[in-house]
């Protein structure tokens, strides 16, 4: 028979350890990762949270309910860690640059076992049901604020008149959201192509100019050359210096302020 003194350390270690559906949670991301939603038995990532298999069901719901539950806890620390901006405290030149740091930060983040990314990789290459939450809960307000600072951005098209309802449509439509998009497929390409940069960067190359904030520069600079009115290379320029990014659209407001304050 165990002293009582055992029983109650047993009893405060117990009482240390994540309830039943925080285990499952930890125990269903590496088999998800790894395996696939489809090819994840219950009956192993039960064993591995110590739990009976009926605790998945219990606090989840089914098997799809507890790989929604993960891939909304890595959402939800990813955006804790790196929160998005909130559009209109800053020159849409420099939100633009938060946002894309924010995107390049949370694809670019490591975990500490390595498995998050991986699992959310996997959902876009062979989504499930639960793609339509990620896309809506963790993608879409990036991506909106992304298409509202790009179309401030942008300068208006210059066309007749009557051709400007047709023009603005495919700005507002077309132009816009592929750009966007763009930038986010930059920001992707930095995580899905990494083991190809690695072995065409140097190293230490890729310490100096392949970090967040570097890849966040030049891919804002390339948005901004996209927009207005200096090339990609002043752009780069500007922003290493830390001198204030300006677009056309700001030149021409600035202009404007100008000259209503002269007599």
């Amino acid at each position: 028979m165990p002293s009582s003194q055992t029983t109650v350390s047993r009893q405060n270690a117990s009482a240390t350890l994540p309830d039943p559906a925080e285990r499952l949670l930890v125990a269903a991301g590496p088999v998800f990762a790894h395996r696939g939603f489809d090819r994840a038995p219950v009956r192993e990532i039960a064993k591995r949270a110590g739990v009976n298999v009926a605790a998945v069901s219990y606090y989840f719901g089914d098997k799809m309910g507890l790989y929604r539950a993960v891939i909304a806890k890595i959402r939800h620390q990813r955006e804790r860690e790196f929160p998005a901006p909130i559009l209109g405290e800053a020159p849409a030149e420099e939100t633009l640059f938060r946002l894309v740091r924010t995107l390049l930060s949370r694809m670019l983040a490591g975990d500490e076992k390595g498995w998050e990314a991986q699992l959310m990789m996997r959902e876009m290459q062979h989504p499930t049901a639960a793609l339509e939450e990620m896309v809506r809960e963790y993608f879409q307000p990036l991506y909106d604020a992304l298409c509202q600072t790009i179309g401030d951005l942008l300068p208006a098209i210059e066309v007749k008149d009557k051709d400007k309802v047709s023009a603005n449509a495919w700005r507002t439509e077309a132009m816009v959201p592929q750009m966007a998009l763009g930038v986010v497929g930059q920001c992707l390409y930095y995580r899905i192509g990494r083991p190809v940069m690695e072995q065409l960067i140097a190293p230490e190359i890729r310490a100096r100019h392949y970090t967040v904030e570097s890849l966040g520069r030049h891919i804002t600079a390339t948005t901004l050359a996209a927009c207005g009115n200096r090339s990609l290379p002043e752009h780069r320029a500007a922003m290493e210096s830390g001198e204030r990014i300006e677009t056309r659209q700001t030149i021409e407001i600035q202009e404007r302020n100008s000259t209503k304050d002269c007599p």
